[in-house]
C-alpha cells in the first residue's frame, strides 16, 4: 500500500495549498485571502485587518460497536485572528483559537468514536471541554521575498489537519498537527506562480511552550503532540518546509508541500526507560491539485503521506497517515466531498492498530453578504472504524456543519 501510494504522490499533478509565511494560520485557507500591510506605509501608519471563522458541529452517533458510544454530540469551534500592520515591514499578528480540546489530547487515537470525545456512557454532550487559548503571537518583518517571524506560531508542517475540506477530514490528522511552539523562523520564496513556480523555502527553530501561553484563556489547554518530556533548547527542535505553488490561470491551480520536523527530548525529564528515549521526527509529502473541468464544474484534490518516528519521544512507537480527499464544486455554491484517512500504529512488543477515517459529504456556500463572506451548510456521513488486530470497533455517524466566515 505504501509503494502505490507513494507512486501516486509522485505522478500525480497535486499538492498543498502553502501558505506565504512559517505559519499554517487555518484561517487564510477560509477567508481565501492574504491579510498583508498594503493598508499601511511609511515609518509609522498602522492598520488592522482580520477575520472569524466560526463553525457549529452536530454529530449523530447512531450505529457503534461500543453502545455507550451511541450519542449526540454538539460542539463550536472558532478562530479568530488579526494583523495590525505598523509600517509596510513590521506587524503583529495574533490567532485566538475555540475549540473542544478533548478531540486532540493524547486519546484520540484509540477513540472509536471518530474523533468526538471519550466514551460518555451514551450520555449526549453539548458544548463540552470548550476552550479559547492564544494559539498564535508573532512580531513579523518582511522585506520582499524575506520574511522573519518571533513568538508562539503553529509550524509549517503537515497540511491535511487545517479546516475546509468537508465536516471530518481533518479529525485523524490532528494527531500531527503541531502547536504551542514558542522560537522564531525564517522564509525565503522565488521564482513566479505563472512561469517556473514560487518556491517557498522556510525554516523555524522552536520549543514546546511550558509557559503561561500553554495555557488556554478559559481552562487549560489540552497537550498537543509534546513529546513525554519537556524540549530542551530551541536548536534542538526544529522544522524545514518546502512549498511549491503554481497558477495557470482560470481557476487551475497546483501546489506541494514537504516538510521535516524534529521535537527535541530532555531525557533528563522523562520518566518512562531512558534508553528508548529519543526524538520525536516527522515527515510529510503532500499534493494539491484545483482543476476546472468547466465553469461550473472545479475538482479540487489532495494528497498526503505523513510518518512520524519516536512518537511522544518513545522510539518503540511510529506512525504512518495516507490522506486522500476530492472535493467537487458545482456552480460555485454547491460541493460535494470524498474524503478518507488511514492510520497505522505500531507499537514494538504489541499488535498496534489501523484506523480509517471515511466521509461523504454535501454542501451548499450562500456566498457573501452584508452579514458574512461565506456561510456554509454541510451535511454528511462518516465511518470510523479501529483494528486492533484482535478485534475491531467501528462508529457510524451522520451530522452537519455550520461554518461562518467574515474578514474585516
Amino acid at each position: 500500500m505504501k509503494k502505490i501510494f507513494f507512486t501516486i504522490l509522485l505522478l500525480l499533478p497535486c499538492p498543498v495549498l502553502a501558505q506565504e509565511d512559517l505559519t499554517q494560520g487555518i484561517w487564510k485557507g477560509l477567508i481565501q485571502e492574504e491579510i498583508n500591510n498594503e493598508n499601511s506605509s511609511g515609518i509609522f501608519k498602522p492598520a488592522l485587518d482580520g477575520g472569524l471563522v466560526t463553525d457549529l458541529n452536530f454529530d449523530h452517533n447512531y450505529n457503534s460497536t461500543q453502545s455507550q458510544n451511541n450519542y449526540n454530540s454538539i460542539s463550536a469551534r472558532s478562530i479568530f485572528a488579526s494583523k495590525l500592520a505598523i509600517s509596510q515591514n513590521f506587524s503583529l499578528q495574533s490567532v485566538f483559537r475555540l475549540d473542544e480540546v478533548s478531540k486532540n489530547d493524547s486519546q484520540f487515537a484509540t477513540n472509536s468514536a471518530g474523533g468526538n470525545v471519550v466514551a460518555s456512557n451514551g450520555s449526549n454532550r453539548y458544548f463540552a471541554d470548550e476552550a479559547l487559548r492564544a494559539e498564535e503571537i508573532t512580531a513579523n518583518y518582511s522585506n520582499k521575498n524575506f520574511s522573519v517571524l518571533a513568538g508562539k506560531f503553529v509550524p509549517n508542517f503537515g497540511v491535511n489537519w487545517k479546516w475546509g475540506r468537508g465536516i471530518w477530514s481533518q479529525n485523524l490528522a490532528n494527531n500531527y498537527r503541531q502547536t504551542q511552539k514558542v522560537g522564531a523562523g525564517l522564509s525565503y520564496k522565488v521564482g513566479s506562480r505563472q512561469k517556473t513556480g514560487q518556491y517557498n523555502f522556510g525554516f523555524a527553530t522552536f520549543t514546546n511552550d511550558r509557559s503561561s501561553l500553554n495555557n488556554s484563556l478559559l481552562s487549560q489547554s489540552a497537550p498537543y503532540n509534546k513529546t513525554a518530556g519537556d524540549a530542551s533548547g530551541l536548536l534542538q527542535s526544529y522544522v524545514g518546509s518546502m512549498d511549491i505553488l503554481f497558477d495557470f490561470g482560470k481557476e487551475e491551480k497546483l501546489s506541494y508541500h514537504f516538510s521535516y520536523i524534529n521535537l527535541g527530548v530532555n531525557s533528563n525529564l522523562n520518566s518512562g526507560n531512558i534508553n528508548k528515549t529519543a526524538d520525536q521526527k516527522g515527515y510529510s509529502a503532500a499534493m494539491n491539485y484545483r482543476y476546472p473541468i468547466s465553469e461550473n464544474l472545479v475538482l479540487d484534490s489532495l494528497l498526503e503521506y505523513v510518518r512520524m518516528k519516536n512518537v511522544g519521544g518513545d522510539s518503540d512507537i511510529g506512525e504512518q497517515y495516507y490522506n486522500a480527499s476530492l472535493v467537487t464544486e458545482i456552480h460555485r455554491n454547491w460541493n460535494v466531498t470524498l474524503a478518507n484517512t488511514t492510520l497505522v500504529h505500531s507499537q514494538l512488543g504489541y499488535n498496534g492498530y489501523d484506523q480509517s477515517l471515511s466521509e461523504i459529504s454535501l454542501g451548499y456556500n450562500f456566498g457573501e453578504s452584508a452579514f458574512f463572506d461565506k456561510l456554509l451548510i454541510q451535511i454528511g456521513y462518516k465511518n470510523f472504524r479501529t483494528n486492533y488486530k484482535t478485534s475491531v470497533d467501528e462508529n457510524n455517524s451522520v451530522g452537519a456543519l455550520l461554518r461562518y466566515i467574515k474578514s474585516f
